[in-house]
């Protein structure tokens, strides 16, 4: 069965922030729709993005592969000066010019599932990680997730926007009756389905040595928050994490196909507030 694999190495300028992505066919699927796209050195804020396609025959890639490129290139077209630090005007400028640059995806998306023959119907979930000096903002639509990696405990930064996930919030179902129903990835928000977007913003003040994880349900399907926490208590380094995260979720069956972001704070506090 087909696989596809990429790597994504760091940029030739040295970032203040290191990030490895890829992505991984899984053991089942023949075709990969998750898509990834990291851009460390970008101004004004380094950008990570990661998308998780959906739609017939080969529209789920075609829609994860414009989220992937259109949203990092809309952010980097604001021209607002690079951040000097985590100030609350430069918070609101992260979050204005992350929900514009959705908005512009998601229409640029919807379009191209009306117009192009065999789109119909495509969308995607995405989640993107923006960072200022000291803080990271999140903006997400869907079931992929983004975790944090602090002094040995893993933190869920992302709630999943799916019907599970809201029985769950109301107090009617437990997440492992959702699971046995077969309708715990029915999703209630994504990219390219709808005229609006409602994405949830989430910050998380960052330390130094911080790590960063983004990832679809290819591998979080597959294994517990336990089960990735181990993996990151082993401290490895960002690239060889990145590989045993994606084998681990094969081993454990490779349901899906799956998409890994990492990234990491350097350990120099000037960079990071507390």
């Amino acid at each position: 069965m087909h696989n596809s694999s990429s790597i994504q190495p760091l940029g030739a300028i040295k970032p203040l922030y290191a990030m490895v992505a890829r992505t991984d066919g899984g053991k089942r699927r023949s075709n990969n729709e998750d898509a990834v796209g990291i851009h460390p050195d970008a101004l004004p804020w380094p950008i990570a993005v990661l998308a998780d396609g959906m739609g017939g025959f080969n529209a789920g890639e075609v829609a994860s592969a414009m989220a992937t490129s259109l949203l990092p290139a809309a952010l980097q077209s604001y021209a607002i000066p690079t951040p000097q630090n985590d100030s609350e005007k430069e918070r609101t400028q992260l979050r204005h010019a992350l929900m514009e640059s959705l908005t512009l995806t998601n229409s640029a998306i919807l379009n191209a599932a009306q117009q192009t023959p065999g789109c119909q119907g495509m969308g995607t979930t995405v989640i993107t990680a923006a960072l200022l000096p000291g803080r990271l903002m999140l903006a997400h639509l869907g079931d992929s997730r983004a975790y944090g990696w602090r002094q040995g405990q893993l933190h869920r930064l992302t709630r999943d926007h799916t019907w599970l996930q809201a029985e769950i919030d109301a107090g009617r179902m437990q997440e492992q009756q959702g699971r046995q129903s077969g309708l715990g990835h029915l999703l209630t928000r994504a990219l390219g389905v709808a005229r609006s977007v409602a994405p949830d913003l989430n910050e998380w003040p960052l330390l130094p040595g911080d790590r960063i994880l983004l990832c679809s349900d290819g591998l979080t399907d597959m294994l517990s928050d336990k089960i990735i926490a181990s993996l990151f208590a082993q401290g490895l380094s960002l690239p060889l994490l990145l590989t045993a995260l994606v084998n681990a979720a094969n081993n454990a069956g490779g349901h899906d196909n799956i998409g890994v972001v990492l990234i990491e704070v350097p350990h120099t506090p000037a960079l990071c507030n507390s």
